[in-house]
């Protein structure tokens, strides 16, 4: 994304400077500065646009408000997603507390080790953990 606005400012700079309406008859060619004082005019005459249509551009006020709103959300859901994922790294898994029988819910005893994913309790690389029942064999 950034390498096409850098490709498109340099572009337009590039198109910014080179003459433009280059006829072969020997006609009226634009220069750079030409264009930049009808690029100004043209800037003139768009401020001018809220004087000219009150209502639209009332309706366009409120459309940038309604998604600078719906930025502002994305971001704080942004921040929030990556707040919460920090806060669950940076804490250390609890211990086990003894767990109480409580009516409608189901008790168990399992142990850090018993929650933790198989992976990780591999002693070394490529070996499997112990007690862990492997693929079968193909035949040679």
């Amino acid at each position: 994304m950034f390498f096409l606005l850098r490709m498109a400012f340099w572009l337009a700079l590039i198109l910014l400077i080179l003459p433009i309406g280059v006829t072969s008859d020997g006609g009226r060619q634009i220069g750079a500065w030409q264009a930049f004082t009808a690029v100004q005019a043209a800037i003139n005459d768009a401020r001018g646009f809220c004087q000219r249509q009150p209502d639209a551009c009332a309706v366009g006020g409120e459309m940038l408000d309604h998604m600078a709103e719906k930025a502002q959300a994305s971001a704080k859901w942004v921040y929030d997603a990556i707040g919460a994922h920090k806060a669950d790294a940076g804490t250390a898994p609890a211990a086990p507390q003894p767990s109480a029988a409580k009516e409608g819910s189901a008790s168990h005893d399992l142990t850090p080790q018993d929650l933790a994913p198989a992976w990780s309790l591999e002693p070394q690389r490529g070996a499997p953990a112990p007690g862990m029942p492997l693929p079968p064999r193909r035949p040679a």
